[in-house]
Order: structure tokens, then C-alpha cells, then sequence
């Protein structure tokens, strides 16, 4: 009887079958495995969710202060000046926690004749936004303002600041801005104190 001799080509290919099967067959070391593929993404994922918990706390604490300051200016009777402006500027950075807030208080009008909103006067403070509102401004903005009654004013309140992102996880840092608008509650008209009679 003749003795049967695989070729090298054969004898490679079976060994390399085997080493496949038994490397298939295999279960030590798949959690390690798994662990090591899994674990960035699920850091990621609890980063992620902590950075957009923090992001819509941030925003509630911005929308909350911008209606504070708005309510105060509603309940003004006397003129408004610089030194209440700059006043309501400071409390709002201090409930947001952010010195490179920006606020812009304006008093606007709508005319029914003409189908756009006056300014009837405008400050701005902070380094945040943009500057004092003027009625082109104010009007490139009409679709975000209420409709009101011809001849009424009301209060525009509009605050901005610097969100920074406390993980980077794929988005910057941005600016938030708000925008609230109510009528002076006890008066008909808040007026802007310029120093005169």
C-alpha cells in the first residue's frame, strides 16, 4: 500500500482552517474584548448627555433672568436711565454668571399707516449681541414681535451670552440669546430719561 503525502499546499491550507476554527471556537477574552471596543462610546454618551443637561439648564437659567429684568422694567414708573440700565445689566450677569453677557432694552412702537415698528429708545450694555436696536433693525426682526394695537408700546428685552461647552464632544461653544417682550404694567408708556426737563 502506497503512503498518501499531502502536498505542502494541502497541509498549509488544512493547518490554516484549523487555526480559523479554533480561533472562532474561542470565548476567553470576548468581555475584555467588548469592554475595550464599548467603553469610549459610552464615555462619550454620559459626557454627551451631561453636556446637554448643562446646556438646557443654562438656557432655563437665561430665559429666567431675561424675564426677571423684563418684569422689572415693567414695573418702572419713573423714567429709565443709564444708572438703571447698567444696574439691570449687573443682576442679569450675576444670575447667569457670565461677564461677557450682553442686554439690549428697547421701547417699541407699531404704526398701522406705514406697517412698521418705531423706537422710541434703545440701550444696550455688555459686549455680547448686537448694538442699540434701530427701526431697521427692528424691523428686519418684525416675524419674532408681537402684534399689537396701533399707537401701544411695548418692552423688548433681549439678552445674550457665551455658552461654553464643558466637554468637547463633537459641537463649540455658542451664543444664547433670549428675547422677551411685555407691556409696562402700570404706566402707558416707559419714558427714557436723557437729563433734561
Amino acid at each position: 500500500m502506497a503512503n498518501f503525502h499531502p502536498s505542502p499546499l494541502r497541509l498549509a491550507r488544512a493547518r490554516l482552517r484549523e487555526g480559523f476554527r479554533a480561533f472562532a471556537e474561542e470565548t476567553r477574552g470576548t468581555v475584555a474584548v467588548e469592554s475595550i471596543i464599548l467603553l469610549p462610546l459610552v464615555v462619550w454618551m454620559y459626557l454627551a448627555m451631561f453636556t446637554f443637561f448643562d446646556m438646557l439648564r443654562m438656557r432655563s437659567m437665561t430665559q429666567k433672568a431675561t424675564f426677571t429684568v423684563a418684569d422689572a422694567y415693567s414695573r418702572e414708573t419713573s423714567k429709565i436711565n443709564d444708572t438703571f440700565v447698567s444696574s439691570s445689566f449687573s443682576l442679569f450677569q450675576q444670575m447667569v454668571r457670565d461677564n461677557s453677557a450682553g442686554l439690549r432694552v428697547s421701547v417699541l412702537r407699531y404704526d398701522p399707516d406705514t406697517d412698521r415698528y418705531l423706537v422710541s429708545w434703545s440701550q444696550k450694555r455688555g459686549t455680547s449681541g448686537g448694538a442699540a436696536l434701530n427701526e431697521a433693525a427692528a424691523n428686519a426682526m418684525k416675524d419674532q414681535l408681537p402684534n399689537i394695537a396701533a399707537g401701544d408700546e411695548f418692552l423688548l428685552v433681549e439678552t445674550w451670552n457665551n455658552y461654553q461647552i464643558p466637554f468637547k464632544i463633537g459641537m463649540d461653544d455658542f451664543e444664547m440669546k433670549s428675547l422677551i417682550f411685555m407691556n409696562p404694567r402700570f404706566t402707558s408708556q416707559l419714558k427714557w430719561d436723557d437729563g433734561t426737563a
